[in-house]
């Protein structure tokens, strides 16, 4: 049965009058009864809560939607938007869309509970984007996985320079051979890291000599070392699409009596713990999680107070990235 004015009346204890001038914006959202009857109000669910009250005296509800893999990766940008949204007094809840069967379907119904999305969804191509701008009809969302085309604002890392660093620090150390362990080419991110890698090496007159097709797990890093070794390739400068590859490769190295950096030098992307902890500790990319999450959430609740002029394209804003240098490149 739908929550009404009635039932906030009874639970609150204020007048079914006052509830009523609250939720139509002609009580301050500052004042203490207006305070609670708004939580109130969004703690019940009530239907009407976000098209009656203004986004400046109540709480901000927005949705991290995802598609989840089990990858450390994760948990930094999960707690990086957590935090961020407890600084900006908003509430964020995080939704894996991996496996439902209709993703429109699934926003669709998201969005009655919710102000506005951040979508990393770094499978989709443009055609997708699109059809969800289509379906989502103005309403406001801010992307930060990097696509061939900015259908909605978005902010991403520099991915293409992360892999354009990687190759500048090998070719410092005077390595000639370059190999890299790339990430599943559909997501954008990781043709990025490649084609950087690729281009910059290129262009100094050398070229990729191995090239292995990982998954970003730890287990694809393992195979990449068996394949490399079979094929008996050596002092050679690698660099792994992400540290968890990274840090797999390694293990396998190391297992096999194999020295690192002296028979493979490898440089990772993300700057995950392991990398730090690991040992060799890892040469790898830096990307601040915790920048990431405080642009895309301040775009998103100026898109949601309207904030934002709906007629221009949208922007795509690309966040830098930093090598760490460890001991595995040296």
């Amino acid at each position: 049965m739908p929550i009404g004015l009635k039932d906030i009346s009874k639970t609150t204890g204020y007048a079914i009058s006052t509830v009523s001038r609250v939720l139509t914006n002609k009580i301050s959202g500052n004042s203490v009864s207006a305070k609670e009857i708004l939580h109130v109000a969004r703690e019940m669910g009530y239907g009407k809560y976000r098209s009656a009250v203004s986004p400046e005296n109540r709480v901000i509800d927005i949705a991290l939607i995802t598609q989840h893999y089990s990858e450390e990766f994760y948990a930094y940008l999960y707690s990086a938007f957590d935090k961020i949204s407890l600084n900006r007094n908003i509430s964020l809840t995080i939704h894996s869309v991996r496996h439902v069967k209709s993703l429109l379907d699934e926003l669709l119904f998201l969005s009655k509970n919710h102000d506005g999305f951040i979508l990393f969804l770094p499978t989709l191509d443009p055609f997708s984007y699109n059809k969800i701008n289509e379906t989502m009809n103005n309403y406001p969302i801010v992307s930060i996985a990097p696509s061939f085309e900015a259908i909605f604002d978005t902010f991403t890392f520099d991915s293409y320079q992360g892999g354009a660093l990687a190759a500048q620090a090998f070719m410092e150390k005077g390595y000639e051979k370059f190999g890299i362990i790339r990430g599943p080419i559909k997501k954008w991110e990781a043709a990025l890291r490649r084609n950087g890698f690729r281009d910059t090496i290129e262009n100094e007159g050398y070229k990729v000599i191995w090239d292995y097709k990982g998954d970003y797990s730890f287990e694809s890093g393992e195979k990449a070392f068996h394949d490399i070794y079979k094929k008996k390739i050596k002092d050679i400068g690698i660099f792994a699409s992400n540290d968890q590859m990274a840090v797999g490769f390694i293990h396998a190295a190391l297992e096999n009596n194999q020295q690192v950096p002296k028979d493979y030098a490898i440089i990772g992307y993300d700057n995950i713990l392991f990398s730090k902890i690991f040992f060799p500790k890892l040469t790898t990319i830096d990307t601040d999680v915790d920048q990431l999450a405080e642009e895309a959430v301040d775009q998103l609740i100026r898109r949601i107070k309207n904030e934002v002029n709906l007629n221009r394209s949208a922007r795509k804003t690309l966040i830098p990235v930093e090598l760490i240098k460890r001991d595995t490149h040296e």
